[in-house]
C-alpha cells in the first residue's frame, strides 16, 4: 500500500518538475534507511518487483537539468537507492540507473558532482557486477580519464571504480598499456599514483594470470621507475605492485625480481635500500610461500633489516631505510610460514629491532622507528611469544628505557611492550589470561627488586603496567591489534571514503 501510494504521487508531479523534488526524496530516503532495524541491509520496499522505479525518474531529472547541487544529491540518491536495495531487485532498473550517469559523466561538472558520479558507479559494479558487464568498454574509458582529473578525490573515486571492473574484464592487457604510457606522460604526482593504483588492481586481480609476457615486462619497468622518489604514496603503492607481480610470474621468475629488487646488496644507497625494503615488505605480505624453506631468501631478509638497522651508519636519510626495516623485521617474524619456530631467521630479527631501542645503540634512530620497532616487539611477544621468550630479558629492558620518553608515540608502545613481554596482559586469541610468572622472573634475572632493573620494572607495574593489565580484562576492551599480521594487505590497500 505504501508503495502504490508512493507511484501514485510520483506519477501526478510534472516531469520538469522533477529536479525541485530532490531535495525533499533524498531526505526522506536517508531517514528511512537509517531507521533500519540493526542487521537489516536493505529497504523492504525498494525490494518490490518495481520498488524504486517512482523515484528513480526524479534522480534522473535532477541528474541532467538541475543545478550542481541538485546533481550530486542526485547521485548520491542513487547510490542509496543502489546500496539499500537487493541486487535481484536491481535488475530491471541497471540501465536506467547507468545510463544518465555515464552520459553526464564526461561534461563538465564541479569535482564534488564528478566524484560522487564515479563513486556510484564503481558501487553498481560492486553490486551487480553481471548487470554490468555491456557497459565495461564506456566505464572502462570513463574510469582511466577520471585518473588524469585535476581533482585528488575524483582521481581516487576513478582509481577505486576501476578496481571494482578490472575483475569482471577478460582482456586486461591493453589497460595495462593504456596506464603504462599514462604514467609516463603524467606530469603531476597524483595522477601517476592514481594510475598506479590502478595497476596494483590489475595484478591483484583473480584473472592477473591472463597477462601477456609483454604486460608483465612493463608492469616490471612501473615497479622500478622513480624508486628514489621521496613520495611515500607512490613508493607504497609501487611496492605493492611488486610484490603482487612476483605472485603473478612463476617462482623462479619471482625468486630472481626479488634478489634483484627487494634485498640490499653491498653499497646500495640509503635511499636505495629504502626502495628495496618497501618491495620486500610487499613480496612478504602478497606472496610469502615464496620465502617457504628458502633458507638462502631467509637469510638475505636478515641481512638486508641488519644492513638498514646498522647502529653505526650516520645519515640524515637513514630514517627512509630504517622504518621500513623495522616493518619488515615485524611482518617475517609474525610470518608462521617465513619464520616457524626454530628458524635461524628469528634471533637476528628480534636483535635487530632491539638494536633501535637499546640505550646504547638507540641514538642513531630517530623516534618513528624507534616506535615501529616497540611496536613490533609488542607484536611478536603478544602474537608468538615463544619466539621471543628466549630474549623477553632484552626485550623488557629496551622498552623500560622509553617508559619516560618524551615522545609520547614512543612512550606509550615501549608500555604497551613490556605489558605482552612481561605476559602481564590477557590474550584471548591465545589462550592466555596473564600472571605475574613473567614479571618475577625478570626481576630475578636482573638481580633482584633491590637491583636498578628490578626496582624500576617492579615500581612502574605497581604503577603503570598493572592497571593497564587490568584493562585488557574488561569486557569492553578493544584489543589493540593495529598491527596484527592479518591487517597488514588490508591496511595497506585502503582508500579512505569521502
Amino acid at each position: 500500500a505504501s508503495w502504490t501510494a508512493l507511484d501514485a504521487l510520483c506519477r501526478i508531479i510534472p516531469k520538469d518538475d522533477y529536479d525541485g523534488y530532490v531535495g525533499p526524496v533524498s531526505r526522506a530516503v536517508v531517514h528511512a534507511t537509517e531507521s533500519l532495524p540493526a542487521g537489516q541491509a536493505t529497504l523492504p520496499g525498494f525490494n518490490l518487483p518495481k520498488g524504486v522505479g517512482p523515484l528513480l525518474p526524479i534522480y534522473s531529472q535532477g541528474l541532467l537539468a538541475g543545478s550542481p547541487d541538485t546533481k550530486e544529491r542526485a547521485v548520491r540518491g542513487m547510490a542509496r537507492l543502489v546500496r539499500f536495495t537487493d541486487p535481484a531487485a536491481l535488475r530491471l532498473f541497471a540501465t536506467g540507473i547507468t545510463g544518465p550517469l555515464i552520459r553526464i559523466v564526461g561534461d563538465r561538472h564541479p569535482p564534488n558532482v564528478k566524484a560522487a558520479i564515479l563513486s556510484t558507479l564503481g558501487l553498481l559494479l560492486a553490486q551487480v557486477p553481471q548487470l554490468m558487464r555491456p557497459f565495461l568498454p564506456q566505464l572502462q574509458r570513463t574510469f582511466v580519464r577520471g585518473l588524469s582529473e585535476l581533482d585528488d578525490a575524483v582521481r581516487r573515486r576513478a582509481a577505486m571504480a576501476l578496481s571494482a571492473l578490472i575483475p569482471l574484464q577478460t582482456r586486461l592487457d591493453p589497460l595495462v598499456s593504456e596506464l603504462a604510457a599514462g604514467i609516463k606522460s603524467a606530469e603531476e604526482q597524483g595522477m601517476k599514483n592514481a594510475m598506479m593504483k590502478a595497476v596494483v588492481a590489475v595484478v591483484q586481480a583473480p584473472n592477473a594470470k591472463s597477462l601477456s609476457p609483454a604486460s608483465i615486462q612493463a608492469i616490471e619497468a612501473l615497479t622500478k621507475s622513480n624508486a628514489d622518489s621521496v613520495d611515500s604514496r607512490w613508493q607504497l603503492l609501487r611496492s605493492q605492485a611488486f610484490g603482487a607481480l612476483c605472485g603473478v610470474v612463476p617462482q623462479d621468475a619471482a625468486l630472481q625480481l626479488i634478489g634483484s629488487n627487494a634485498v640490499i646488496d653491498a653499497g646500495d644507497s640509503v635511499p636505495a635500500q629504502a626502495a628495496k625494503l618497501h618491495c620486500l615488505a610487499a613480496v612478504i605480505a602478497e606472496s610469502p610461500a615464496l620465502f617457504a624453506g628458502s633458507s638462502e631468501l631467509q637469510s638475505r631478509i636478515a641481512s638486508s633489516v641488519d644492513t638498514a638497522l646498522a647502529p653505526d651508519v650516520a645519515s640524515v636519510q637513514r630514517a627512509l631505510a630504517s622504518l621500513p626495516a623495522a616493518r619488515v623485521a615485524k611482518n617475517t617474524l609474525l610470518n608462521l610460514d617465513i619464520a616457524p619456530a626454530g628458524s635461524a631467521i628469528i634471533a637476528p630479527l628480534i636483535e635487530a629491532l632491539v638494536r633501535v631501542v637499546d640505550p646504547p645503540t638507540m641514538g642513531a634512530f630517530d623516534s618513528d622507528t624507534q616506535q615501529q620497532a616497540l611496536a613490533g616487539l609488542k607484536s611478536v611477544a603478544k602474537h608468538r611469544f615463544a619466539i621471543a621468550e628466549p630474549q623477553r630479558d632484552a626485550i623488557v629492558a629496551a622498552a623500560m628505557a622509553h617508559v619516560r620518553d618524551r615522545n609520547i608515540t614512543v612512550k606509550l608502545a615501549a608500555e604497551r611492550c613490556a605489558l605482552y613481554a612481561l605476559r602481564l596482559a590477557n590474550v584471548p586469541a591465545e589462550g592466555f589470561a596473564g600472571d605475574s610468572r613473567g614479571l618475577d622472573a625478570y626481576v630475578q634475572n636482573m638481580g633482584g627488586p633491590a637491583s636498578d632493573k628490578g626496582k624500576q620494572v617492579v615500581d612502574y607495574h605497581r604503577r603503570v603496567l598493572n592497571k593497564l593489565a587490568d584493562t585488557t580484562r574488561e569486557l569492553d576492551y578493544a584489543s589493540d591489534d593495529e598491527d596484527d599480521p592479518h591487517r597488514e594487505r588490508a591496511g595497506a590497500n585502503s582508500d579512505d571514503e569521502a
